[in-house]
Formats: C-alpha cells, sequence, structure tokens
C-alpha cells in the first residue's frame, strides 16, 4: 500500500525537492547543467523557448534557467501532473497538455513511477521496466499534435531556443515542426544514439538536422546542442 502511495505521488515529492533543491541553492537546473551551456550560448538578454517534454519547471529543466533570466516561451507535456506546477511557478510560459509528434487521434502514454521516464513509446517503455525500481503506474490517452501546429496555435513564429526530450520520440518531434517557417536558432534533443567517440552519422537526430543546416556544438550528457548555420 505504501509502495503504490508513494509510486502515485512521486512527482509531488520530487517538485518538494525542486523547491527546497533548486529555488533557493541550485546555479543549474539541467539533468547534466546543459542549461549553464546553453545560457552561454544564446545572446540578448531575453528571447523565446519552446520545451517539448518539460516535464517539471525546474527539475531536470533546461529552460528554467532561461526563464529566471526573463525570457518565455511554450511548455508543452502530456502529463497532467505538470499542469498546475507550471502554472504556479512560470505563469509567463504557455503550457501546453498534449503529445508531439505526426498527428494521430490518440496514443496509450505510459505512466512511470518516475515520471521524468513516461513515454508514448512501447519500445522505451519495455526497456525502462527493465530496471528493477521502475514501476508503470498508469496508461492514460493523450492527444497528439505536430510541433508546427502547435506553435501556429499559440502564434510562435521565432524560436531562439528548442528543448526536446520526450523519451524516444524526439526525432518525431524534429519532423512534426515546420521548417519553412520556424527555424529555431538552437537546439538542445536528447539522443540516445550519440555518444563520445561516436560516428555522427550513425544518429538519425543527426543526419536530419545536418539536412536542416544545424551544426552540433557540444555534447551533455545525452543531450546534443545545435546552432543553425
Amino acid at each position: 500500500m505504501l509502495v503504490r502511495f508513494l509510486d502515485r505521488y512521486l512527482f509531488l515529492l520530487v517538485h518538494l525537492k525542486g523547491l527546497i533543491t533548486h529555488g533557493f541553492s541550485r546555479r543549474a537546473y539541467g539533468q547534466w547543467a546543459e542549461d549553464l551551456l546553453i545560457a552561454g550560448m544564446v545572446f540578448g538578454k531575453s528571447g523565446t523557448y519552446v520545451d517539448v517534454g518539460a516535464f517539471h519547471p525546474m527539475h531536470y529543466s533546461n529552460t528554467y534557467l532561461l526563464y529566471k533570466r526573463g525570457w518565455s516561451g511554450v511548455v508543452i507535456d502530456p502529463n497532467p501532473s505538470a499542469r498546475a506546477l507550471f502554472r504556479l511557478h512560470r505563469s509567463r510560459d504557455v503550457f501546453m497538455q498534449v503529445g508531439v509528434g505526426a498527428s494521430a487521434p490518440q496514443q496509450p502514454y505510459y505512466v512511470f513511477n518516475h515520471q521524468s521516464c513516461n513515454t508514448f513509446s512501447e519500445a522505451h517503455r519495455d526497456r525502462m521496466l527493465e530496471r528493477s525500481f521502475m514501476r508503470q503506474i498508469d496508461t492514460i490517452q493523450v492527444d497528439i499534435e505536430p510541433l508546427a501546429t502547435l506553435l501556429e496555435r499559440a502564434q510562435v513564429t521565432a524560436v531562439d531556443v528548442l528543448n526536446i526530450d520526450v523519451e524516444g520520440m524526439n526525432l518525431a518531434v524534429l519532423e512534426s515542426n515546420d521548417w519553412t517557417r520556424v527555424v529555431p536558432k538552437l537546439i538542445c534533443v536528447e539522443d540516445d544514439d550519440l555518444h563520445i567517440g561516436s560516428v555522427a552519422v550513425e544518429s538519425p537526430i543527426h543526419t536530419y538536422l545536418a539536412e536542416k543546416g544545424y551544426t552540433l556544438r557540444a555534447l551533455v550528457g545525452q543531450s546534443s546542442l545545435y546552432t543553425h548555420d
């Protein structure tokens, strides 16, 4: 009973931890501190970001540091637990509770006790369940919309930073953008196929972004940072 209770409300416990450790003492908020690198690569005192798979206002966030510096933008996450937290802590942002990818009526969204690993991908779900500490606690049906549609709805035409971390569906998010309309200046995307010492062309994400005119600038943990040529 206690385990089931903790599984269900672990997201709120993570939030309380974030208020204590991130809200008062942290200088970096990204899982690998990649937000420090992002902040150093962008120019100007303010700008617009789009955060796909935003997860939490502060914890593991690559955009919260920018928010603290006066930025704002669109944060997207299908997790219903995230809506209230973003409204409370990041009121300047537009929060969208939806999945991102090729347009589809609805798809199953697999929810874990560690909700940073939530995913639409069955393959990713199966990999997560191989870990002894990971448990699936729910499956919900979520609408899927292209990134292009969401940006048009939010009236976003210029993006300084695009951050993508959607657990196995990152390339689908990129492919759903309208590149004739919105070309982000900097993209930070989680890429499980790209590692230090690996051949970049083996990564479908790297190949796709290179074709769009992007150059890989840094690799931090599982996050790859690209700028447009």
